[in-house]
């Protein structure tokens, strides 16, 4: 049987009051297949991994709490969430606009770029701003231990290898700072998406606006600067002048710790899976 197939059983077992007059599969990731219904509506379904039950109970959840508190498009539980067969199975709106990406933030000149990059820190900054009643308690709240925890399990001796000794004082020195910041200056933790990359973001190519955002099945109560450890460099400059001023005089620092976590993570997955740390590394070297 095709994927395809498997997914329109699944979601026709799980919703039989459910019309079905066009489907497709349109993607997902590790955890989940995301199909589209109707031309408008968007099912996932989840695998069984616990993670997986977790983030989409999660996302479910929160959705229903932040939707009308927005001023960008978030996806709108239609279906609610129901368990097949060990698996999640829910339907979402389908956002208006395409789904931004790399690739396209490249295609720009960088004045538009840097207007891009400002607009997604408004959206952060919006989406920090929001209150939400976890009366459920399932929201992850995590504090910098956590942080300071993945650099510790990133910098391994393997990926210190790749690494001068001026430019491992370095990375300590950030990571220094960062920890004596957060002991003796520490911030208000706040709703974050956790994974706000350019995938997860829809796109107006009429307006060059950012419109919305996807996938809140990382959220949960952070520092802000959990938000911004994709953004290094003049990106990061960009993204933190659209932000503002949030009353954190070291948000800059705490930032550039986060992105140094983000580079370390990556180094070492290209270790385990034998491709070339190159790119990574110079990345990181980049913001020291």
């Amino acid at each position: 049987m095709s994927k395809e197939q498997d997914c329109l059983n699944i979601i026709k077992e799980t919703f039989p009051e459910l019309s079905i007059q066009d489907f497709s599969v349109i993607g997902g990731g590790k955890l989940a297949a995301a199909c589209l219904v109707n031309k408008n509506i968007v099912f996932k379904i989840t695998d069984s991994s616990e993670k997986a039950l977790k983030d989409t109970e999660r996302e479910i959840y929160l959705l229903k709490r932040i939707n009308q508190k927005l001023s960008f498009d978030i996806p709108k539980i239609l279906y609610d969430g129901r368990i097949n067969n060990g698996r999640w199975v829910f339907g979402e709106t389908l956002l208006p606009g395409i789904t931004y990406s790399q690739e396209l933030h490249n295609s720009f000149n960088e004045e538009t770029k840097a207007d891009i990059l400002r607009q997604v820190g408004k959206i952060m900054r919006e989406l920090h701003s929001v209150k939400v009643n976890d009366d459920k308690k399932l929201l992850f709240v995590g504090d910098y231990k956590q942080n300071i925890a993945m650099f510790n399990e990133f910098f391994t001796d393997e990926v210190k290898k790749c690494f001068s000794p001026e430019d491992i004082a370095k990375i300590n020195a950030i990571y220094e700072r960062y920890e004596y910041l957060s002991t003796h200056y520490p911030v208000e933790l706040v709703l974050v998406h956790a994974d706000m990359h350019f995938g997860n973001m829809m796109f107006d190519k009429k307006t060059n606006k950012i419109t919305g955002l996807l996938d809140f099945g990382a959220a949960h109560f952070s520092e802000p600067a959990r938000d911004m450890h994709y953004y290094y460099g003049d990106d990061a400059k960009e993204l933190l002048a659209g932000y503002g001023d949030n009353g954190d005089p070291y948000l800059w620092e705490r930032q550039k710790f986060l992105s140094v976590i983000n580079f370390l993570d990556a180094i070492c997955d290209d270790i385990k899976s034998k491709k070339s740390p190159e790119q990574n590394i110079n990345k990181l070297l980049s913001i020291l």
